[in-house]
């Protein structure tokens, strides 16, 4: 499915619910500029539209410049004493004790004056510029960290909507793109604009004809490289976004599939993927690059021949007075109207690449924003998960009730779980076995707040398991069969997201303990600071597996669900995992799916489960005497 975003939406098999991509379209400029301001709180905004309003005051001073400049050329050419000055005029020189000066010296003045002024814009715009970027830098990281929050409090069938470089792209260059790039072109859109406005009007009032020669010319001009630039400009930020986006997805699948493509020598198919992405991107660049130098050109040549055409025909025309009045007026107005009109084209052409850049950025805010989170209560306080690691939980009642529940995942015909009933009192022990695609991990997803039901009930604790996690965080653990490790030490795996100042290494050491691993470390001259690799690559698969289970086992958990956890160990390892989940026996509930027998014959209850539906419940010799199949891997796996 696609989507005129430019996002490709992933339809995963076991995506719940979510949203519909093609109900969301391309946004326009002013749509895009809303959609960058909705991303800063409420507060920010008053701020972003102060500066917007300090950088617009100063086009004031262009304005006087300007004047003064036009009043220095008069002055000088024409010999004029004070006295034949305007009253308006004499009376403001007078008030500044200028009344009585020598044309030269009044011209020397007004000069310095107008350099002053011109030239304090200047740094007062440098000054203002560089507090408007900075100010855009810290909310571009106030918004991504707030999308970010947003977007990894959500269940898994929300997030699963969207890949991983899709969404590194919208959470990084695309929260760039819609705040330091977009905005910051819209202020400058806004200042240039008021000044060219304001010097118009004035322009006008002094020359009617020549302002509007002038602005017809420039505007036809602007215009054109509008149009044309915009659209090839357009096509370009296009291209940069989706290949930004696939050569993150190249770069995911090689290192994800390594070992993979070096067997099967597939390497070079990867690199020329990922050279013909980059060689695009770089085109792309390169041609923006270009686009935003091409006005330059075209309006600095406008201005100098505009400004020959002017000259001659002015001094043709008119006396030397007022036609040096009138070429210096225009030649200045022009020497601060162009460069206007150069930021001005620039940000026309950023802030379309940026509306396209940002679009998943702004197709992500919209999502979430439309998407229920399902959450209740926030993620206590770091301090708060280590007091509640400490005190065991004692508010929490590690029990699981699950009252005619009922779950599809979209795009399936047939529901993954039908009608389920069963309860999990405290301290007790439930296997879920079954065939492949019985829905058993769909089950225990369920109890661990991964998906919510269709309908019926789901508690842990006496309310859902999502807020049961929120108000207890460290309470519930889960052990997958694939254990994802991060690129760090062994310590920052354990204690997997939680600050270096808050880890408690003899909590570590316990857990490795438990996971049968910490005899391992011991003999290791870094121990807990001993490096995983990226993904773990310095691991075997069964170190892998026992690290997954001590980083499960950190918190004291009082409800563990372990999902073939033990399928990747030796008969040994796996013993000995067996004798740590016995010893729990009666003080930690537990939850385990497998397919390997032997891990869950000790359990309390069995339920067997096929097509979605529990068809027996009971200890192993019962379910065994129920289920045909049941029976014959028990006697194929000699129990």
């Amino acid at each position: 499915m696609s989507t005129h975003l430019g996002l490709r939406a992933k339809e995963p098999n076991n995506a719940h619910g979510g949203l519909s991509v093609s109900e969301f379209t391309s946004p326009g400029i002013r749509t895009a500029v809303r959609q960058s301001i909705h991303l800063l709180p409420a507060d920010k905004r008053r701020l972003l539209y102060l500066g917007a309003a300090a950088q617009v005051s100063l086009g004031v001073l262009d304005l006087i410049g300007i004047g003064l400049i036009g009043l220095v050329a008069a002055t000088a050419v024409s010999g004029l004493g004070v006295t034949s000055l305007p009253p308006a005029v004499e009376s403001f020189l007078a008030a500044i004790g200028l009344d009585n000066v020598s044309i030269s010296q009044l011209s020397v003045a007004l000069a310095l004056a107008a350099v002053a002024i011109l030239v304090g814009k200047t740094i007062l715009s440098a000054f203002m510029t560089r507090r408007v970027t900075v100010f855009l830098a810290h909310r571009q990281s106030e918004a991504s960290a707030q999308l970010a929050r947003d977007f990894l409090s959500r269940p898994l069938a929300q997030v699963q909507r969207w890949t991983m470089p899709e969404a590194t792209y919208a959470l990084g260059a695309g929260v760039a793109a819609a705040t330091v790039a977009l905005l910051g072109s819209a202020i400058i859109i806004v200042a240039e604009v008021f000044l060219f406005a304001i010097v118009s009007i004035s322009l006008f009032v002094f020359d009617p004809a020549l302002t509007v020669t002038a602005g017809l010319l420039f505007g036809f001009i602007g215009f054109f490289l509008h149009r044309v630039l915009g659209r090839w400009s357009e096509r370009n930020a296009e291209v940069v976004k989706d290949a930004s986006i696939d050569t993150l997805s190249v770069v995911s699948e090689a290192l994800s599939t390594y070992r993979e493509t070096l067997v099967l020598n597939r390497r070079e198919f990867y690199i020329e993927r990922f050279e013909s992405l980059i060689g695009r991107s770089a085109a792309a660049n390169a041609n923006s690059g270009f686009i935003l130098e091409i006005p330059k050109y075209v309006l600095e040549s406008a201005l100098y021949l505009g400004i020959l055409v002017l000259a001659t025909v002015q001094f043709l025309t008119q006396d030397w007075a007022a036609a040096a009045a009138t070429v210096a007026v225009f030649l200045a107005a022009g020497s601060r109207i162009v460069p206007a009109l150069l930021r001005l084209q620039g940000a026309g052409i950023t802030i379309r690449n940026a509306a396209v850049q940002a679009q998943p950025a702004f197709f992500m805010k919209q999502y979430l924003s439309e998407t229920p989170s399902g959450e209740t209560e926030e993620v206590g306080q770091k301090s708060r998960v280590i007091d509640l690691v400490a005190s065991r939980y004692p508010e929490f009642t590690a029990s699981v009730l699950i009252s005619d529940a009922w779950l599809s995942y979209r795009g399936t015909e047939r529901p993954a779980l039908c009608g389920i009933n069963f309860e999990v009192p405290l301290g007790a022990s439930v296997a879920l076995v079954g065939p492949t695609g019985a829905g058993k991990s769909s089950l225990a997803d369920l109890v661990l707040g991964v998906y919510a039901p269709d309908r019926g009930r789901v508690e842990v604790g006496g309310m859902r398991p999502r807020d049961a996690i929120n108000r207890w965080p460290g309470a519930i653990a889960y052990v997958p069969q694939s254990v994802a490790l991060v690129g760090g030490s062994v310590r920052e795996n354990v204690a997997l997201g939680l600050p270096g100042d808050v880890v408690d290494d003899d909590l570590v050491w316990e857990a490795l303990e438990r996971a049968h691993l910490a005899r391992f470390l011991r003999e290791s001259r870094e121990g807990l600071d001993t490096a995983v690799g990226e993904r773990g690559f310095r691991l075997s698969g069964g170190q892998r597996q026992r690290l997954g289970i001590a980083r499960a086992l950190y918190t004291r958990p009082q409800l563990l669900v372990l999902d073939e956890a033990t399928s990747a160990l030796d008969a040994e390892t796996e013993l000995a995992i067996l004798q740590t989940l016995e010893e729990l026996e009666g003080t930690v509930t537990t939850i385990t799916v497998a397919h390997r027998l032997a891990t869950v014959k000790r359990a309390d209850e069995i339920l067997y489960l096929h097509d979605g539906q529990v068809v027996a419940r009971g200890d192993f010799d019962y379910v065994r005497g129920a289920v045909e199949d049941f029976d014959r891997q028990a006697s194929l796996s000699g129990l």
